[in-house]
């Protein structure tokens, strides 16, 4: 099974690199040609060396209008040669770089689309490594890999056939080495395979390593933790040490030293092979020169290609991570015209579990009409944010379980139900930029749109005391501003695109309570203009909601207004309210 699994990949990923090899068939036909002509002028120098040994050097003929041509080709075939190889690196790199941005985009593109359930179990630090070092290793196969062994290849072939020309029997002799360097690559691949798929694995778990410990690194410092992070850190760094290791210590026995000790057993052979030759009054001593000059080009390439195949090796096994992440499944919506138009939200017995016999939700089932403001509560894992999460159809809800002015939200398009529903969440996201970037979020939308968004959320005072107004630029996770701001401009960023229905996600947990207050007042104002589910921890602040859902182990255990809910003698929604009050007293007293 594993077998079968491991082939299928290592085939997809072939398919997925050679697609660029062949996309652009001017570049590679432009590559291919220059290569082509870079081998025959490099293949000539020994043969012009050949003849002024044999016809001038030996015979002591020194035809000065003959050498002088014999040296202007020499020179014109070395400045040829040189020029050709420039071309032909240029093609090759440009055809890698082509292919690394698209599978970088390919990658990042598909990225954004993965369903939410997919992020549940990723790890961040990983997929940093795959769309960036893994996409640049496979660069590798284009520049390092593909360029070399192809133009090694044709040199050796252009090698082979003057050497046959010149001498079959001393060709046959050298000949020997390309079975040899055949199974010493075989070897290789079968020894270096799993190190370096290991080692790969271990660089991905040293970034996330890292991108972990930097994310959290208040909590680090403050449970006092950075030596056990340190100790975490040096035991992944370790064993990726020892995965290199192993990869250089097979790279270092079965490349380079191979090919060298074969080539000198084979320079032994052709001398003992020219020695017969002088016996018999046979040789040539410029064919002695060509050969000597051709088997040192001859072994060259075959070092070549042997040692690139490390590099092989390293852009397979990143080609198979990154083909692996595309290949993922992303979450699809209906191309549909269907729109969020007036508000109108039904949920009618609603199911939902992440892990089969393991329910999150069950016959969960509500209304709310256009301008309702709903609010859910519940201790800590009784659903609330993944009702919200199926709401949004981050996750596929059954069929028909969910429907949007009367329509299934598996009806509507990724784009319209975006522009339908907005979200508060309880951690607001804030990009490196302005503050109209970061509520424009790259919709284009008007500045009165966003100035009247701005008033909504009571962030206009905010942008009267900064010089720049949306002009400002944040700094990464907007540092300029408050929490609480923070908060008020990711309420901002939802209502500039006037949606119909608002989820808000505890969205006032993390602020003081002055700013709490400005929400509140910004959430009253919108009451009755936009549907609003909010899910909230603080019950104090959603005595005005119209219905109160009262979730506990995924079910809806209350509901009413908050004055029926209090009403209840021994109510849930009555003793998580009472017990919050005591606690807001208790902390006043103190």
């Amino acid at each position: 099974m594993n077998a079968d699994h491991s082939q299928n990949s290592r085939r997809g990923t072939f398919k997925l690199l050679s697609g660029y090899i062949y996309g652009d068939k001017a570049l590679l036909s432009r590559a291919t040609l220059f290569l082509l002509l870079a081998t025959a002028a490099d293949v000539l120098g020994p043969f012009l060396g050949k003849v002024f040994i044999d016809d001038y050097l030996m015979p002591r003929n020194f035809d000065t209008q003959a050498l002088v041509l014999l040296l202007g080709c020499y020179l014109l075939t070395q400045v040829a040669a040189a020029w050709l190889r420039y071309k032909q690196t240029m093609h090759f790199t440009t055809m890698a770089l082509n292919a690394v941005q698209d599978i970088r985009q390919r990658a990042f593109r598909h990225v954004l689309n993965l369903p939410m359930a997919y992020f549940d179990h990723a790890r961040i630090g990983q997929l940093v490594s795959r769309i960036t070092n893994d996409t640049e290793a496979i660069k590798d196969l284009y520049v390092q890999f593909l360029s070399v062994v192809m133009s090694n290849l044709i040199l050796l072939i252009g090698i082979l056939v003057a050497m046959a020309l010149l001498d079959l029997q001393l060709m046959l002799a050298s000949a020997l080495l390309i079975p040899t360097v055949v199974g010493v690559i075989y070897l290789y691949e079968k020894f270096s395979g799993p190190a370096v798929q290991h080692s790969r694995h271990l660089r991905s778990e040293i970034n996330a390593n890292v991108s972990e410990s930097i994310a959290g690194m208040s909590v680090l410092q403050a449970t006092n933790q950075q030596q056990r992070f340190v100790e975490q850190f040096d035991s992944i760094n370790d064993d990726y040490y020892r995965a290199r290791i192993r990869t250089i210590k097979v790279s270092a026995f079965l490349l380079r030293p191979a090919i060298d000790l074969l080539s000198v057993l084979i320079l032994v052979a052709i001398i003992w092979i020219f020695g017969l030759q002088v016996t018999a009054g046979v040789a040539e001593v410029g064919v002695l020169y060509a050969f000597l000059n051709y088997l040192g080009r001859f072994t060259e390439p075959l070092a070549e290609i042997t040692q690139r195949f490390n590099l092989y090796q390293q852009a397979m096994v990143a080609g198979d991570r990154v083909h692996t992440l595309i290949e993922e499944s992303e979450q699809h919506y209906r191309d549909t015209q269907a729109q969020v138009t007036q508000g109108h939200l039904s949920v009618d017995q609603l199911d939902f579990a992440y892990q089969a016999n393991k329910p999150v939700l069950q016959n969960i089932s509500f209304e709310l009409n256009p301008g309702e403001l709903y609010a859910v509560v519940g201790h800590t894992g009784s659903g609330k944010s993944t009702l919200l999460s199926l709401l949004l159809n981050f996750y596929p809800a059954p069929p028909g379980s969910i429907r949007l002015d009367n329509q299934p939200l598996d009806d509507f398009s990724h784009d319209n139900l975006r522009q339908g529903i907005g979200l508060i969440p309880q951690e607001p996201f804030i990009v490196a930029g302005s503050i109209r970037d970061n509520i424009d979020m790259g919709r284009d939308l008007p500045e009165a749109e966003l100035l009247r968004a701005a008033s909504q959320a009571h962030l206009s005072d905010t942008l009267a005391q900064l010089p720049e107004g949306l002009e400002t630029q944040l700094g990464e996770g907007g540092t300029r501003l408050s929490t609480g701001q923070r908060q008020q401009l990711v309420i901002a960023r939802a209502l500039a695109a006037s949606p119909q229905i608002l989820l808000l996600d505890e969205a006032t947990a993390n602020v003081d309570s002055e700013t709490e207050q400005v929400i509140q007042r910004a959430l009253k104002e919108l009451h009755g203009q936009v549907t609003m589910i909010i899910v909230a921890h603080r019950l104090s602040t959603i005595k005005h909601a119209d219905q109160i859902l009262v979730l506990s182990h995924g079910q809806i255990e209350e509901r009413g207004t908050h004055g029926q809910l209090m009403a209840e003698e021994d109510g849930l929604y009555r003793s998580m309210y009472q017990l919050q009050q005591q606690a807001k007293r208790v902390e006043m007293l103190s």
